[in-house]
């Protein structure tokens, strides 16, 4: 049950923001274009500025474990290729298909990852888990850039074109740069670091309220079936399979439980808006970040429970 009040504590917010937008297309305050314009500034100066501070504030020299890291790392594109062969073969529309293979791979990561540790190790070292995270949410973006650029309809696949989606990528180049400066052991001043990590903060409430807003039951209804089968990869068979193998590996403690977020937290706030700037279907992708965020206040308290019982956590 403490597991369960924990899950909830950190989905409540998402569930507030989403009815707050809701509320908002409800009462007719803001029209649709407004929403798409709010989408588009999450897209591109919020998510990225959240991005590049989550990297520099990361301690990466008393944490660093290439081994860790190289497995993290390899375990995502092993599900985004799985998740793209098996969403390729079965599903025909162009704009669903990139959508429900980011919906599988893409984990909200640093938002669930950071504050379900938080609870798991109180007063605990968790810089394993952001130095993690500084790997791995840089990788999701860069496959998202490549799994939209393929599927843009239409359009035969072109390497200079992929190469420049990439590079224009915000979500990319804010983790690019904070790399960059973070290696390159530069200071940001205290007096800029504040209005930045202020800026970065909006980036998770517009993005969900976004996502509420443009919420509709017919949507929900409509793709009830990719909602379902999506949903329990993302949140049931991905974890199920890959903390048996990362505890056959021999990780334990803070380390699985660094893995075992990355693979069990819901769909990605940011792929809503990403699926919206890329040519993806929006209408798909808000439900599918709804439905996966609701669905992980269960899963991630039984998956939680299991981790204890068994001692591996």
């Amino acid at each position: 049950m403490h597991y369960f009040i924990i899950s909830f504590q950190i989905i409540f917010p998402i569930l507030f923001f989403m009815a707050l937008g809701i509320l908002i297309r409800q009462t007719g305050m803001i029209g649709e274009d407004a929403f798409t314009q709010i989408n588009r500034l999450v897209f591109r100066v919020f998510l990225p500025i959240r991005l590049f501070l989550e990297i520099y504030q990361s301690d990466f020299g008393s944490v660093f474990q290439p081994g860790l890291l190289l497995y993290a790392v390899a375990s995502v594109l092993v599900v985004y290729a799985a998740a793209w062969i098996l969403v390729g073969r079965f599903v025909k529309e162009r704009r669903d298909a990139p959508v429900l293979i980011q919906m599988i791979y893409r984990s909200n990561y640093v938002l669930f990852g950071l504050s379900i540790a938080e609870n798991m190790y109180p007063g605990g070292n968790l810089s394993v888990i952001s130095v993690m995270a500084a790997f791995v949410v840089p990788v999701f973006n860069i496959l998202a850039v490549v799994l939209f650029e393929v599927f843009r309809g239409g359009e035969r696949l072109s390497v200079p074109r992929l190469l420049k989606g990439i590079a224009k990528n915000p979500l990319v180049m804010g983790s690019a740069l904070g790399l960059l400066v973070k290696g390159a052991g530069l200071e940001i001043p205290a007096l800029l670091q504040k209005p930045l990590a202020d800026l970065g903060a909006i980036a998770t409430p517009l993005a969900i309220l976004c996502v509420g807003a443009t919420l509709t039951f017919d949507a929900l209804k409509k793709y009830k079936k990719y909602l379902i089968w999506a949903t329990a990869a993302r949140l049931v068979i991905v974890p199920g399979i890959f903390l048996c193998v990362s505890a056959a590996l021999g990780f334990r403690g803070i380390e699985l439980a660094g893995l075992f977020l990355m693979y069990a937290s819901p769909v990605a706030s940011s792929s809503y808006p990403m699926a919206r700037e890329l040519g993806g279907n929006g209408d798909l992708a808000g439900p599918g970040v709804a439905v996966s965020n609701v669905a992980c206040l269960f899963t991630l308290f039984l998956w939680i429970t299991l981790l204890k019982y068994f001692g591996l956590c």
